[in-house]
């Protein structure tokens, strides 16, 4: 009976091993797998993930929110290169707005999405996703709907936040800044490309420093509503203060870097 039972263990130890190395997952290996994961979550819904592929430690999260009549993959793609590859992007979807693309009906949407696609993640990559307060990192209605996600919401999931094109005056409500540091908050970079769009974020950045939150505000250019390379490659260089004292990013400084964002 001790052989048997050996033998079964032996099996199922092999099974769990080659599964494991499969997907790239098993502890000190380089994460494998594509550089971009679909994600179908309890309740019908969708999400995507770009991995820290090659990895062979646990790595932080981005939560990358996409805007209206837009695309989480895009999102994924984009966040992807603005933080070299360094973390778990992970991006959830709105309900439907076309046939390809999504929309946010409410703050609420984003809470339950983001909870479903970042349990989605951990069950998939388990360990090597960094236990800890994530990045908010979004775009245009997914900045602008941020305040209550990133506040009474947060349950300590966000520490830091990068609004890009969008949640101008979403910490207006000092209530709503002081939630945020309440819940953990230390840092907010605000990014916008339209002609005299930095002065629109002096409300929410004035409640925010006030809350005890650190806000930096980042204009690289005139190029619109949009998130084009010189945007990205602004998130880029603003990422070390972002994160610097996060959790999980104490090793990206020496990571290797992307050539262009």
């Amino acid at each position: 009976m001790g052989l048997r039972w050996a033998v079964l263990v032996l099996v199922v130890l092999v099974a769990c091993s080659t599964a494991a190395a499969e997907s790239g997952t098993d502890a000190g290996a380089p994460l494998g797998g594509s550089w971009m994961e679909k994600l179908d979550l309890d309740g019908g819904g969708v999400a995507y993930v770009a991995p820290p592929l090659g990895s062979t430690e646990p790595r932080p999260v981005v939560v990358a929110v996409h805007g209206a009549f837009d695309h989480p993959g895009l999102m994924c793609s984009a966040w992807r290169v603005i933080v070299d590859t360094y973390a778990f992007v992970v991006c959830p979807a709105g309900s439907k707005g076309g046939k390809d693309t999504y929309v946010w009906p409410s703050s609420d949407a984003i809470d339950k999405a983001t909870d479903a696609a970042l349990a989605a993640v951990r069950a998939k990559y388990g360990a090597r996703v960094k236990a800890g307060p994530a990045v908010y990192a979004a775009f245009s209605q997914g900045a602008n709907m941020a305040a209550p996600v990133l506040g009474a919401a947060n349950k300590g999931r966000f520490a830091r936040a990068a609004l890009t094109e969008g949640g101008y005056r979403a910490f207006e409500d000092g209530g709503l800044a002081r939630a945020f540091v309440k819940a953990g908050g230390k840092r907010v970079l605000y990014t916008c490309s339209q002609g005299g769009c930095t002065g629109s974020f002096a409300g929410s950045k004035a409640a925010l420093v006030q809350a005890g939150a650190e806000v930096r505000v980042e204009s690289p250019g005139a190029f619109g509503h949009s998130m084009v390379p010189e945007v990205r490659a602004s998130l880029n260089r603003s990422l070390p203060w972002l994160v610097d004292g996060l959790s999980g990013w104490e090793g990206y400084a020496a990571a290797p870097k992307l050539a262009s964002h």
